[in-house]
């Protein structure tokens, strides 16, 4: 039978094996919910406003533009001049005569004819005999679609059937817009009834090229779309002709007048014509400008077909490939650097990133996203600041609760309590800077008159200096108890510590032994502070010139001194926490300024004088941190 322990070890291996793959989990939930944004592009919004900054900046730079491509447009001039919108279709027959007589390339309309006209039988004509003319219809898309191609549920504007079967080529106009509704990109197809469709432009450009394009060579979208490579702004990307500048320059040509413009100059031209006049639903937001004509679209796109420049975003995986690249990179330099040099290094990540994916952009026409990764990487950086963080809280709070331990060790090496002798009224406190100090204080009683008083100041702070004191307190009691003279304690307490100290510290030291049936002090100083002396109403600071700190060399000879006193006089030990006390501004107390106060308080008992002590150093320092260690020990005749 197993024995009770053994189930309980069991048991308790099997709950921290649970939270650990518990844990594990939860990672891997977190990641793979945080490449999810990456993935499904939950961003996109905002990275299309990234976007349009590309965009914009990719036309600083001069684009290819194919020279044959003209704008014909109908703008408020045109319907002033005819008067009416839509245009009567004779005037289109016109046109495409004019066109025609000039031997322009192709000719293709952004104009819907889905009602009858009388003039048709006219347009019909004109359009034949040209054998170059283009025209459109509109399909209505599915609410919802499937991935894959876009796909439509009917046809919204058909085109006329004679004109269908007088073009030379036919097609759908439809543009895709995006979640903000700006049109950035062009459908080739379109899927209905189970067919696929070409685009106007499509049709167009292959007939220009002389060749059928393959739409699989070509960087469509996961909805069969291209995105649009603007050659420029509306104003300077193509030759833009006025609609009723060409009917008039015919006119006036054929009245023997001079045209007002040059119509040679259509020779060889693919024109498009189409709706340009302010306010009409011809005009719409695209990436490089917020009102730009729809006709552009079209133009654009022929430009991009015949002169193979494209524009195309990375794939889903190759960004989630780059995103989690750049997580490594930065998961490596915040584990090794501190905070705010890991908070650079991840903000010059992310700068790199986006200029990166600019000149990708703007030079090879490569859309990197760059809103998810900067994003996810920012709150990666934070997360890992986040757990070093906590970890560092968690390590601190470790050391706090072992310092609180150390200090309460401490404590157990100073006197619990102060030894009684009649004739003398003794008090002592200390405020380390730190949870455990370096300065230390006791008293021995040596027989029914005599007490020794010893404080002392070891070098250094902390833990180190704390573990110091303890070992020179421990000694300190053992050779104190059996010698009657200060130097003589100091000498044996020096040449055991310097004979076996390895730590590089040491320690000042004053010993004085008071004698209640004499009144007086027997002294002497290992390199402490002066005693401060308060006798027959004058203060003197009594020290001995040739005292060296405990701990530094051995065969150290050490001094006494007497010193006789009488009631009501008062010495104060002190270390140098006190007399070098800072403020605010680094101003130090001084020891003029602690003298004072053992004057001013003359008249109060021992404990009184120490207490109002602190409480004038406490006042002087104010908001300023404590940078050493005080302690204050103040004996009283009566």
């Amino acid at each position: 039978m197993p024995s009770s322990s053994s189930s309980h070890t069991a048991s308790f291996k099997n709950k921290i094996n649970y939270k650990k793959w518990l844990w594990h989990a939860c990672v891997v939930f977190l990641i793979a919910g945080v490449l999810s944004l990456s993935y499904f592009r939950i961003l996109d919004r905002f990275e299309l406003v990234t976007l349009d900054f590309r965009c914009v900046a990719r036309l600083l730079f001069p684009q290819k533009t194919n020279p044959d491509i003209v704008l014909i447009e109908i703008g408020e001039d045109t319907i002033q001049a005819l008067g009416q919108w839509p245009i009567p279709r004779d005037y289109h027959a016109s046109l495409i005569d004019v066109l025609s007589k000039f031997k322009a390339k192709a000719v293709i309309f952004d104009i819907l004819f889905c009602e009858p006209s009388g003039w048709d039988p006219v347009l019909i004509k004109s359009v034949q005999a040209a054998g170059n003319v283009y025209f459109p219809y509109a399909f209505r898309f599915k609410e919802k679609h499937k991935k894959g191609a876009l796909e439509a549920s009917g046809i919204e504007a058909p085109l006329l059937e004679n004109l269908k079967n007088a073009a030379k080529g036919v097609g759908f106009i439809n543009k895709a817009s995006d979640i903000d509704g700006k049109v950035r990109r062009a459908p080739l197809l379109i899927k209905y009834n189970n067919e696929f469709f070409p685009s106007m432009t499509v049709k167009a450009a292959s007939d220009y090229l002389g060749r059928k394009l393959d739409a699989n060579l070509l960087p469509l979208d996961e909805e069969g779309c291209l995105l649009l490579n603007f050659a420029g702004r509306w104003v300077n990307a193509f030759k833009h002709y006025s609609y009723l500048d060409i009917l008039a320059s015919y006119q006036e040509l054929s009245d023997g007048e001079k045209p007002r413009i040059n119509l040679e100059s259509l020779n060889g031209k693919v024109c498009f014509i189409g709706l340009t006049a302010t306010g009409t639903q011809e005009i719409g937001p695209v990436a490089v400008q917020s009102n730009y004509p729809m006709l552009g679209i079209h133009a654009n796109l022929f430009n991009m077909l015949t002169e193979g420049v494209y524009l195309k975003r990375l794939n889903r995986l190759w960004n989630i490939f780059l995103l989690i690249l750049s997580a490594f990179v930065i998961v490596f330099f915040v584990a090794r650097f501190r905070p705010y040099v890991a908070f650079f290094i991840s903000l010059g990540i992310i700068s790199l990133l986006f200029m990166a994916a600019a000149l990708l952009f703007v030079f090879e026409g490569i859309w990197i996203d760059i809103v998810c990764p900067a994003a996810i990487l920012f709150c990666v950086y934070l997360a890992l600041t986040l757990v070093k963080y906590i970890g560092e809280i968690r390590v601190r709070e470790k050391i706090q609760k072992e310092l609180a331990v150390a200090s309460s060790i401490q404590k157990c090496f100073l006197p619990a309590e102060i030894p009684a002798l009649p004739g003398l009224d003794i008090a002592a406190a200390m405020k380390t800077a730190k949870e455990v100090g370096g300065d230390l204080y006791d008293f021995i009683k040596l027989d029914d008159n005599r007490l020794g008083v010893m404080i002392g100041d070891v070098s250094g702070k902390g833990t180190p200096a704390a573990l110091f004191m303890a070992k020179v307190e421990s000694l300190f009691r053992v050779y104190a108890k059996g010698e009657g003279r200060p130097s003589k304690t100091i000498e044996m307490l020096n040449n055991e510590i310097a004979s076996d100290e390895r730590s590089g510290l040491f320690t000042t030291l004053t010993y004085a032994i008071f004698d209640a049936s004499n009144n007086d002090m027997l002294l002497s100083d290992a390199g402490h502070l002066p005693v401060i002396l308060l006798r027959d109403n004058k203060i003197e600071l009594i020290a001995l010139e040739d005292g060296m700190a405990v701990g530094i060399m051995e065969g150290t000879v050490f001094g006494d001194k007497a010193v006789k006193l009488s009631k009501g006089d008062i010495a104060v030990f002190y270390t140098d926490g006190a007399n070098e006390a800072r403020d605010i501004k680094g101003n130090e107390f001084g020891i003029e300024r602690l003298t004072g106060l053992v004057g001013s308080f003359r008249g109060l008992p021992a404990k009184e004088i120490v207490d109002s002590i602190f409480n004038e150093l406490k006042a002087f320092q104010g908001k300023a941190v404590q940078h050493d260690d005080i302690t204050i020990v103040a004996v009283k005749l009566y």
